[in-house]
Order: structure tokens, then sequence, then C-alpha cells
């Protein structure tokens, strides 16, 4: 891709909007015991698969820049200098908000913050999670993805280096089977499933599965005609993957169709298809003319927005949540009304905090890309 796709921009707005409607209606349904709302809550639970659209485009992009710069002769440094630059400093703004300014920060999070602080500041939290033992507060639960992210941008540019196209494209194909086996035998033979279904939400070797496919087609699209193969089956992929992604769900009621709470159809099968749903919009995105349906979805203006601030709403939309939650609570309304006030004060506020955090830092130090460009 020589040329920027809006229209990933606008899959990210709607990844971000997902993950905040799943943590969103789950606290709007305190305020009211209405069924027609409360089956609102059990479809936002769908929100989830925000967070896999994320590593699944993540893939695709970084796979698509190692790939273009690989005979860069500062390939590495440009590179690990450029993710520093645009993911490092809204994170660790993030913690030291929480350290020193959020409110009512939980006391198992403070009481062990000696032992929590290193394994945040260097992405373990994750791995973290996986201990009973281990507490991390609400207002930066959500970095256990991020931690996951970073993990794989650790090792994978050094994979794509050593590998030429054919022999990367065979691993990323080993790997993706071997995830999918391994995760269906673990889970099919695990006693536990609440157990099993926790494991597999947070190991990042289980989670690579989907940055692995977005890498595939990203190498996939550098041969010679791929993509008039990917115009043709991209469509077809996504209306398949999607309609098994929604069974699946349909599948896990009438408990939580989430694949950490102990859904066996989505611990099995909600993760690969939700990879396969996204590599078919992004084949469609980047091979379709701008006319298309879904590209001019996509392509809106307000989704783009969304997209461009996606990472800082992502960073802080827990504190708008929490703290709005707290507000509404106390104001003693009840009902609908909250119900609806309360989601969309949040989002609003979310959107304010990301435009300042974006203007105040984080175009500052994108800013300083430029001392760092690829060469080819």
């Amino acid at each position: 891709m020589e040329n920027r796709v809006k229209e990933l921009d606008g899959l990210r707005g709607i990844a971000v909007v997902l993950v905040m409607a799943l943590h969103l209606f789950k606290r709007a349904g305190y305020f009211t015991e209405h069924p027609v709302l409360e089956g609102i809550v059990t479809v936002s639970t769908v929100g989830w698969v925000g967070v896999d659209i994320f590593f699944t485009l993540s893939g695709f992009l970084i796979t698509s820049i190692l790939l273009k710069s690989k005979t860069d002769e500062h390939y590495f440094r440009n590179f690990y200098a450029r993710r520093a630059l645009r993911i490092f400093p809204l994170y660790y703004a993030a913690i030291l908000f929480v350290l020193f300014l959020a409110p009512k920060v939980e006391e198992e999070f403070t009481n062990q913050l000696s032992a929590a602080l290193p394994i945040m500041l260097l992405y373990q939290q994750n791995w973290a999670l996986l201990f009973k033992d281990f507490h991390i507060t609400q207002y930066l639960g959500i970095t256990w993805s991020l931690a996951i992210e970073e993990q794989f941008y650790l090792i994978w540019p050094f994979i794509v280096y050593k590998l030429d196209r054919e022999k990367l494209v065979k691993f990323s194909i080993g790997y993706i089977a071997v995830s999918i086996i391994g995760r269906t035998l673990g889970t099919l033979l695990w006693t536990d499933l609440g157990q099993s279904s926790t494991f597999f939400y947070y190991t990042s070797f289980a989670r690579f599965e989907e940055m692995l496919f977005g890498g595939l087609l990203a190498t996939f699209l550098t041969y010679d005609g791929a993509l008039e193969k990917v115009k043709r089956y991209a469509l077809p992929l996504f209306l398949a993957s999607f309609s098994v992604f929604v069974a699946l769900h349909l599948l896990s009621l009438p408990g939580s169709p989430h694949p950490e709470h102990a859904s066996l159809p989505l611990t099995l099968g909600g993760y690969t298809t939700a990879a396969l749903f996204t590599l078919g919009v992004i084949g469609i995105f980047v091979t379709h003319p701008p006319e298309n349906f879904f590209r001019r979805i996509f392509s809106n203006p307000l989704l783009t927005f969304l997209g461009k601030y996606s990472y800082s709403m992502y960073l802080f939309h827990m504190t708008a949540v929490l703290i709005l939650l707290d507000v509404f609570w106390h104001s003693e309304l009840r009902g609908w009304k909250p119900f609806i006030l309360y989601p969309l004060t949040t989002y609003i506020v979310t959107v304010v905090i990301a435009l300042l955090t974006w203007n105040l830092l984080k175009k500052h130090m994108l800013g300083l890309k430029k001392y760092f460009e690829y060469k080819s």
C-alpha cells in the first residue's frame, strides 16, 4: 500500500467504540432492571472483539511496514524508535495519572504497587493477570492488550528480517495452525473451563495468532497477482467468518457471550473467526474501488476521526467510565435516562480527553519520527 487507506482508521474507530461499549453498558445496567435494556447490555458484550480487530489490524500494518523497510540500513533502529514515540508517551502518562490523580484507586492495587508497577512498566501485565494474587486497578486493566502487542513488536521484526517471503508465509501458517490446535486441545482437556478461558484470553502466544493472520495477508499481498485474488475472496471470507462468529455468540447464550467468561464456543472459535472477518474487511479496503459499500461506511468522517484518536481513547476511556459512573450514581437518577446519558456522556468526555492528550503530548512525539525515516 503506497497511500494511506483511510478506511483502516474507520476500522480502528469501530474497534474502540466496541471496546468502550463493552465496559460502558455493563455498568449502565446498574441503573435499570428493564429487560429490554438488560438485553442491550448482553449484546454489548460482543465489544470484546474490538481488541481482536486491533490485534489483526496491527499485525497487518506492522508486517507491511517491516516488509517495505527490510532493506533499510537502520531497519531495527527506525522501527523501534518510531514504535516507542507512538506508544510509550501516552502509556506512561496514563500510568502517572492513575498513580497521582485518579480517584478511588483500589487498595489491593496500591498495596502491591512495588510489584505491580515494574510489571506494567515492562508490559508484562497480561501474564501477571493469570495469577490470582495479582491486582491491577480498573483504570489500567485494559492495558493487558497493549502488553501483548508490545511483546509481539519486540519479536516479530527479527522474524521478518531473518526469513524470506516464502519461509515467512510457512512460519505464519504453521504458527496459526499450532495455535488453533493447542487452544482446542487445551480447552477440551482442561478440567476447569473458566481457567482455560482466562489462560487463552491473556496468554501472548495464543493471541499472537490474530496478529499473524494480519501479517499473513500483508505478506501475501507482496506476490504478483495477489491483489486480484484478495479482491475475489475478501467479501466471501468476511461473510462466511462473520456468520460463524455470530453463530458462536448465539451458542454461548444464555451465558455471557465473551471468550473469557467460560464460553466454550467462543474460546474455541471466537478468536479465529474474529481475525478472519477482520482480514476480509481489510482485503476489501485495499482491493475494491472507493465506491464499494464497505469502503463508504468505514471512510465515514466520524469513524476516521475516532480512529485517529483511538489509542488515546482506548488508554483513557476507563478514566471517564469510572469517574462518570460515580457521578451518575450519586445523582440518584435511575431507569432509562441514566442508561442512555451515562454512556453518551462518557463517549463525549473520552473524545475530549483524547483530543487533549493527542494535542498536548502525542502529536509532538510523532513529530520526532522525522528523525527515523525509512530510506527504502
